[in-house]
């Protein structure tokens, strides 16, 4: 893994602030139950791996990217397949291309002489 990149822990931060604007926005939606679902998820993923803005470690950073790359590609498939509304598809094609650009930019490795 790239060495170059924003920390894990920023990338966990922006995912939470992501998660959280994404549930709260939802409450102003026609349709806010699959907005919310995606919110859960990567409020649930952040939390759940293994760094240091984790609330438990239970499965590793690859497994936190893969998960990543599922919501976004979740997301996007669901902006354009669901009847979400105007602001529904918006605000998942907007968590879809936001979260492809975080985690592009974000050095997954653990810090340390091991890596590990």
């Amino acid at each position: 893994m790239s060495t170059q990149g924003r920390g894990f822990w920023l990338h966990q931060l922006v995912e939470y602030a992501i998660a959280i604007l994404l549930i709260v926005m939802s409450a102003q939606m026609n349709e806010p139950l699959v907005p919310v679902l995606f919110g859960v998820a990567l409020l649930v993923n952040s939390a759940l791996s293994d760094g240091t803005m984790s609330a438990y470690r239970l499965w590793t950073r690859r497994v936190h990217r893969l998960i990543d790359w599922a919501i976004i590609v979740g997301s996007l498939a669901a902006a354009v397949l669901l009847d979400l509304g105007a602001t529904g598809r918006l605000a998942l094609v907007a968590l879809g291309l936001v979260l492809a650009v975080i985690s592009f930019g974000t050095n997954f490795a653990k810090r340390g002489a091991d890596g590990q």
